[in-house]
């Protein structure tokens, strides 16, 4: 239960996340210097991760080109783009009318994604001792989109399964974070290329964090103790930083945070994460996902209390 006291409780932890701030010391040398991302979006395949020489294998069983898994923590991890199954039957989609880019038509997966998701899932229970709701499409996007709606997510009704698999999961865990803890915290893993060694954080300019920041201030949103200053505190090389800035264009937030987000009765506080390559990569993701699962640690313990 939330107590009286949630802003005091919220000062004194921007305090101890300034004492944090001087203490830390960046473990990774990918995240050493700054520099703010300027290049136009790109999608976010990872150079030597690419699928190998023989063709992605096909398959039409929903519960393989879909993962779902009820957790038992008021935490919900989303990776929609980072598949690389065909869907038996369905043939690549063409986009035909659309308009490329950030809302519109790619086929590009966000690779490294999908293994990031699996991994952010063992250490947020390794680390908290139960582990986080889950939805990872395993389907390539050029069959499947999750992150859009349906009209424009898929061109063949045979993958159609597959995209309501997606969604009526991600329904159901977060009515069901919302009836056990009032409330929670939903993360989307998406990989970009602008700028390899950065974060970018996706609210809708802090639309898709409404009842946090209502709750909370918007401290809660845009101060050191929030979300994104817990990942700088922790090494993490974030945009945008003063973390009050406007979110970059193209990155900030798509379908999935904007039909989840808790600017919405039914839904929970909800934040698109754009992780740069370096993020991604096989040898950085068991990292990145401990870090996620401290960061995750940190939020829960101020503005989600739940019984351990």
């Amino acid at each position: 239960m939330y107590c009286g006291n949630d802003q005091q409780n919220l000062r004194r932890w921007n305090a101890i996340a300034l004492v944090r701030r001087l203490a830390v010391s960046v473990s990774l040398s990918v995240l050493t210097g700054y520099g703010v991302a300027q290049e136009k979006q790109v999608e976010g395949e990872l150079d030597g991760e690419r699928p190998k020489a023989i063709a992605p294998r096909s398959t039409s069983n929903i519960e393989e080109l879909v993962l779902v898994e009820r957790g038992m923590l008021p935490v919900m991890i989303s990776a929609p783009h980072g598949g690389i199954l065909r869907i038996s039957g369905v043939p690549a989609r063409k986009g035909e009318g659309m308009q490329p880019g950030p809302a519109g038509f790619f086929t590009g997966r966000d690779g490294g994604t999908e293994e990031l998701a699996q991994e952010v899932v063992q250490a947020i229970e390794k680390k908290l001792g139960a582990r986080p709701y889950s939805v990872i499409s395993r389907a390539h996007r050029r069959y499947l989109d999750p992150n859009r709606p349906a009209e424009i997510a898929y061109e063949d009704d045979d993958a159609k399964p597959a995209y309501e698999r997606y969604h009526a999961n991600c329904r159901a865990h977060c009515d069901e974070i919302i009836s056990k803890f009032r409330g929670g915290l939903f993360l989307d893993l998406h990989g970009q290329g602008s700028s390899s060694q950065t974060v970018f954080r996706g609210t809708g300019n802090g639309k898709t964090v409404s009842r946090l920041r209502e709750r909370f201030g918007e401290e809660s949103h845009t101060g050191d103790a929030s979300f994104f200053g817990i990942l700088d505190t922790l090494g993490w090389r974030v945009y945008p930083k003063p973390y009050g800035g406007r979110e970059q264009s193209g990155f900030t937030g798509g379908y999935i945070v904007q039909t989840y987000g808790s600017h919405r009765v039914e839904g929970i506080d909800a934040i698109q994460l754009e992780f740069g390559s370096e993020y991604r990569n096989e040898a950085n993701r068991k990292e990145t996902a401990a870090v996620l699962a401290e960061a995750v640690s940190r939020y829960l313990e101020i503005y989600v209390p739940y019984q351990k």
